[in-house]
């Protein structure tokens, strides 16, 4: 029986700190040779009052192997935009670890999806959080992949369902559409493509 050969590729857009009402179009990428794939991608605040209105994701795809007037949605996502809760570490959390030292847990329920701001952006990181120490800390399902030092969370961050990219694509790219959100947001699409069959 034949089995799929599959590579995780550059990410489409790198994590990155997007600013106040303005939109992201990642890099194409050359799907002509592929046989499908999907993305993974991930959103997340850095203030706490509301956003005015959702960030809107679209996973766009073209018939073309070159132009910039043939390119269509194959999904649309419309991220929350609330005001949100925001908590500052009170000391230094190694990567390998997963608790997480609080000042104060208000508003932060299990199973919470949060963004961790790290003053070094690139070195920032999503996590769940499993159980709360009220007022402490909270503990995450994983470990940090980094070290965080004076990092700040922030709830209401959201992972979307994988997104499947459509056979027939030439090119892909993604949009970060935060024209109508009025802050700064962290932002990550990540490529696993399906080279072969065999």
């Amino acid at each position: 029986m034949g089995s799929f050969t599959k590579s995780r590729q550059t990410a489409l857009a790198a994590i990155q700190s997007v600013s106040a009402s303005s939109v992201l179009i990642s890099s194409e990428f050359d799907m002509s040779a592929k046989m499908g794939g999907n993305l993974q991608i991930r959103f997340g605040r850095t203030s706490a009052t509301a956003a005015g209105a959702a960030m809107i994701i679209r996973c766009e795809l073209s018939s073309e192997s070159s132009g910039d007037n043939s390119w269509f949605p194959f999904a649309i996502i419309p991220t929350a935009f609330a005001a949100c809760e925001a908590e500052a570490l009170t000391g230094t959390v190694n990567s390998g670890q997963k608790v997480l030292t609080l000042a104060s847990t208000t508003n932060l329920t299990i199973g919470d999806l949060i963004f961790i701001k790290n003053s070094t952006f690139a070195n920032s990181e999503w996590g769940r959080i499993k159980s709360i120490s009220t007022n402490t800390s909270v503990t995450l399902e994983d470990n940090l992949i980094n070290a965080q030092t004076s990092s700040t969370i922030y709830d209401t961050a959201e992972i979307f369902p994988i997104i499947n990219i459509p056979e027939s694509a030439m090119r892909i790219r993604v949009v970060a559409d935060g024209s109508l959100f009025t802050q700064a947001f962290a932002f990550h699409c990540g490529l696993i493509t399906i080279d072969s069959f065999g």
